[in-house]
């Protein structure tokens, strides 16, 4: 975490003399958190106007020359052949390359396959990347080239577009590689939906390269998925006690009332079969039968056909089960899933455990739990999570310094929810952030490369939509502490905060702290928000869209806090405001507003209670209301505030909840109060 500072990461690196400074006096808190201050507090670390001898390395506001900007011009226009031809005279490296890799990323088909491939040539510190292999594709499935020429082109690894793996196999076929084309054929009938021309067209064209175990692979995800239809257009492919199997499995998914019968007279070598378990379970499930349902998957042994849909499966009964009471069942549920993706398997564990420890009452049970799910946990928030967790096991049985060197390793990840409940455990009076690592070393190399130059033409000339997916590709390319630290200060420049704290997040995960940067303070509007605490609105914000002000949701919240445009517009109404969609996402003051009085709203209709509040922000006061009916009042101190959290079913929104409190405990840091005081505002916010 940060060692505290209350000036906003602008501030905290700007390019003048007063805030060097003021830097130097903030030296005495990096101190009184035990830091040296010498490395951390001197000359700006990001602005490379500071930096002498750049020779003719493109600095910060650089635009450019005169044909750069004609060149950009074209590329605003969306006119991407022409920038292309353009850039082609351009004499700096990093001008040329800019606008070529934007023509070719934004352009899709526009550039032809050749330009594109010298291009990857020239350039593969801009172009290695799956989109680039992707416009390759495009372009040559946009023109009909020799299949010679498509085996040059897309030979070697598989494609990525689903259209262009069939052109493969087609141009191996003339090639009279038959059985190369076939392996091709194979993985786009087994792994892919498909639309129901492509497959008659592929179908027709490649039966004879399709077996029957190829035909039921893909049936048994296709029916995992409930896409019964597709397993019914080439039903005659299937042997008779595997169509058994089918009829059944289609029969439960569309509730028809002759399912039990059909799964009755499943054959027999087929009534071991996983997904022969998994209709059952399915229709003990729809029968009201819980427990049946879990008693059939536990049934299923070795590899699970879509794992990850067992796991989810497992997630809802053992919830289910537990708010009906039958907590041996809910248990079982989620103790059942040992084989599947790893962070599934830590989920698993995690319910688990906690179903053993807080109602079935075994601590012993729960602890082993807990000990798998750390064994398996490499980030820090499930790092933080299990050993909580393996910490309150040895609490209850009253080992108290086990419990504690297991509160120690959780509260390490004191920036997250559970290292936050571990710190409390321990008694940590204050949330110290911690210090920025030094960048001086870094500077020239960083200032040096083609990349950092590039998003800095961008930048200064304000196209930040051409400078995002480049800083994309260079958070993922910098690997030192100094580099990712300017690499998080770069994406403030571009207004990207969401992509600083991309690389905050990741450095994080590799060990290295970039809490200014996980946490700005510049990202809303220093006016027109909401009477309430600040760090309230700072939570909020940066969860729903960390700060991005031009974010869209799929389900169609909009900017800053993520409003739906119904909300915005009765929170403006109420507010004597006129109502604005296009503003929620080109006026973050105006978003800004209309979510902070949202928020306040709702901490006023749950009495401060910021746990509440933060669930009906994400999935409306309607549904809290029905959780509060179900599973208690946490305010009233009869229910412990942990566990209720725990207990919301929307796996969305349970997240979402104890990462607005970890949030709200930073930002309380950042803005100055350093007291961890999570236990009060589980239950109260200031």
């Amino acid at each position: 975490m940060l060692s505290q500072s209350t000036n906003s990461i602008r501030q905290y690196f700007a390019p003048r003399r007063a805030a060097f400074k003021a830097l130097l006096m903030c030296s005495a808190l990096f101190l009184s958190a035990g830091q040296s201050a010498q490395a951390q507090v001197q000359i700006d670390p990001v602005t490379t106007s500071s930096t002498g001898g750049a020779g003719s390395v493109i600095m910060q506001g650089a635009t450019g020359s005169q044909q750069f900007q004609n060149a950009l011009a074209a590329l605003r226009d969306s006119k991407y052949a022409e920038a292309y031809n353009a850039a082609r005279g351009l004499s700096n490296n990093v001008e040329r390359r800019a606008i070529q890799w934007a023509a070719i990323y934004f352009g899709k088909d526009d550039i032809d396959h050749n330009t594109i491939l010298r291009f990857q040539a020239d350039a593969p510190h801009f172009a290695s990347t799956s989109t680039y292999k992707t416009r390759l594709e495009q372009s040559m499935l946009k023109r009909d080239l020799p299949y010679n020429e498509v085996i040059q082109l897309l030979g070697g690894q598989m494609p990525n577009l689903v259209n262009a793996q069939i052109a493969l196999a087609d141009a191996y076929v003339q090639d009279g590689q038959v059985a190369r084309a076939g392996r091709i054929i194979k993985h786009v009938w087994i792994n892919n939906f498909l639309d129901s021309s492509t497959e008659q067209d592929l179908y027709q064209r490649y039966r004879g390269q399709l077996t029957n175990a190829d035909h039921w692979a893909r049936a048994t995800r296709l029916l995992m998925h409930d896409r019964a239809r597709a397993v019914e257009r080439i039903f005659n492919e299937y042997s008779p006690a595997q169509q058994s199997l089918l009829r059944a499995v289609i029969a439960v998914a569309r509730k028809d009332k002759q399912a039990q019968s059909l799964l009755d007279r499943v054959d027999p070598s087929f009534r071991n079969h996983n997904l022969f378990h998994w209709a059952n379970a399915e229709w003990a499930q729809l029968r009201g039968s819980d427990a049946g349902a879990v008693a059939h998957l536990n049934r299923a042994a070795g590899e699970l056909p879509e794992s990850h849909l067992w796991w989810y499966k497992r997630r809802y009964l053992a919830r289910e089960l537990l708010e009906a009471g039958d907590k041996k069942n809910a248990y079982l549920a989620a103790a059942g899933y040992t084989n599947g993706p790893e962070g599934r398997v830590v989920d698993a564990q995690f319910h688990a455990g906690w179903i053993a420890l807080r109602f079935l009452g075994d601590a012993a049970t729960a602890a082993q739990h807990f000990e798998k799910m750390a064994a398996l946990s490499t980030l820090p928030s499930s790092v933080s999570e299990s050993h909580y967790w393996w910490g309150r096991a040895h609490e209850a049985m009253g080992q108290i310094e086990a419990a504690r060197v297991k509160y120690q390793k959780a509260a390490r990840h004191d920036d997250y929810y559970y290292g936050q409940l571990a710190s409390h455990k321990l008694n940590v009076k204050n949330l110290q952030l911690t210090p920025l690592p030094a960048w001086q070393n870094s500077e020239a190399g960083f200032n040096k490369r083609e990349l950092v130059q590039a998003i800095r033409l961008f930048e200064g000339n304000k196209t930040f939509g051409f400078a995002r997916p480049l800083m994309r590709r260079l958070i993922y390319q910098v690997k030192s502490p100094g580099e990712m630290l300017l690499t998080a200060r770069l994406a403030q420049d571009i207004e990207a905060h969401d992509l600083a704290i991309l690389m905050a997040s990741i450095s994080s995960n590799r060990g290295v702290d970039l809490d200014l940067f996980q946490f700005p303070k510049d990202g809303l509007p220093s006016q027109k928000l909401a009477a309430i605490d600040a760090a309230a609105i700072y939570a909020v914000a940066r969860q729903e869209s960390r700060f991005d002000r031009t974010a869209q949701s799929h389900s169609g919240a909009l900017g800053l806090m993520q409003l739906m445009p119904g909300t915005a517009k009765e929170t403006a109404g109420k507010l004597g405001l006129s109502y604005s969609k296009s503003r929620l996402t080109s006026d973050p003051s105006y978003n800004a507003l209309l979510g902070s009085t949202y928020l306040k709203a709702q901490l006023e209709r749950y009495d401060g209670s910021l746990v509440l509040a933060a669930a009906a922000y994400n999935a409306g006061a309607g549904n809290v209301n029905k959780w509060l009916k179900r599973f208690g009042d946490p305010r009233s101190g009869k229910i412990d505030v942990v566990d209720w959290i725990e207990l919301i079913p929307f796996t969305e929104t349970r997240g979402y909840v104890q990462k607005v409190l970890a949030n709200y405990q930073v930002y309380r840091v950042r803005l100055g109060d350093s007291r961890l005081r999570l236990a009060n505002y589980l239950m109260k916010i200031d």
